[in-house]
């Protein structure tokens, strides 16, 4: 099946009343949509689509190999909310249970992302609507509490379900003017979750390591590369590599840890053929706190726990010609 997202056009007005008719598909829709609903309805709903003011609401038809099967929306909040949008969607009853609504909302979700300022997109399902819970979470939505008797539907309390994703962080090469900034984020989060482990030692060789001038030298003589998350022109992660293949920093900001931004940093690398080719084992030399969230992108063990100039690491590799698998959690299978 060919699953596509298309601005709304009137002639598909027959079309949206054969997918919305339907008391099933009403139950799990807020109120405010009329039953019977007829081709005048489809038409006027179309016809205020088109006419919505710009970047007030993202609405397209979800079609399936051509034909109008449901609709799909992102629509702005706004106050403090303005760079919020909220998911909604339906799709026909015929239609259901085949992926079509998980492919429609990715591609709404990525769209939205690309070519708005909106950061977080949520939506909010009736609780007991699992089939729709279960598309949130297929395509990257994380559940973030139950609220409670949050709607009356059909003359009964609902509780409904919170879910959200956000904007996802720009990966790109770092150059010379991000390096104090990176260099700050990297200290930051080190201080925090790393030196707690460290003698005075080994924090006095790990911030002269990772002093902004040094490390600008290192990048302008083909000693380093380094990678940073932006969100917003902000950087919020970073990774370098020092040839032929050691990872020797990957930080990300507390405040955007848990959202797969050190695996993607890591991806980065592993895409970027220029450094790969030539070169199947990739190495780190992981703190204490880090080994877990190694181990989570495949790297393994390769000797037990040293310390050298004060600075305890674990030894690790990582094979890049036998990539592994990961489970649903995200741990690496061999």
């Amino acid at each position: 099946m060919n699953i596509d997202l298309r601005e709304w056009r009137i002639e598909a007005a027959p079309d949206l009343v054969a997918a919305i008719n339907n008391k099933n598909v009403l139950d799990n829709l807020r109120d405010g949509i009329p039953y019977p609903y007829t081709e005048k309805d489809a038409e006027e709903f179309i016809t205020a689509m088109r006419s919505a003011e710009k970047d007030a609401q993202y609405t397209f038809a979800i079609t399936c190999d051509g034909k109008v099967i449901g609709s799909i929306g992102v629509f702005r909040k706004d106050n403090v909310h303005r760079q919020t949008g909220e998911l909604g969607y339906y799709i026909a009853e015929p239609y259901w249970g085949k992926g079509i609504t998980t492919e429609a909302v990715r591609q709404i979700r990525d769209c939205v992302f690309e070519n708005t300022d909106i950061v977080r997109i949520f939506a909010e399902p009736y609780a007991h609507n699992e089939a729709s819970c279960r598309v949130l979470e297929k395509a990257g939505f994380q559940f973030e509490g139950l609220l409670r008797q949050n709607a009356i539907k059909n003359g009964q309390h609902m509780d409904m379900k919170m879910y959200a994703v956000l904007k996802p962080p720009s990966i790109r090469p770092l150059d010379r003017d991000d390096v104090k900034s990176a260099m700050e984020l990297v200290l930051r989060v080190f201080m925090e979750f790393e030196a707690p482990e460290y003698e005075e030692e080994g924090i006095t060789e790990f911030q002269s390591f990772i002093e902004p001038s040094t490390i600008t030298s290192k990048m302008e003589n083909g000693e380093f590369w380094l990678w940073g998350a932006f969100c917003q022109e902000r950087v919020v992660g970073v990774i370098a590599i020092r040839p032929p293949l050691h990872i020797s920093l990957m930080f990300v900001d507390k405040q955007y840890h848990r959202r797969g931004i050190a695996r993607r940093l890591f991806e980065t690398v592993l895409n970027y053929r220029s450094v790969i080719d030539g070169h199947g084992r990739i190495t780190v030399n992981s703190s204490p706190y880090a080994v877990e969230i190694y181990m989570r992108l495949g790297f393994q063990p390769t000797g037990t726990e040293q310390t050298v100039n004060g600075l305890r690491f674990t030894p690790m590799e990582y094979n890049a010609e036998y990539p592994r698998a990961f489970t649903a959690d995200g741990i690496a299978q061999a």
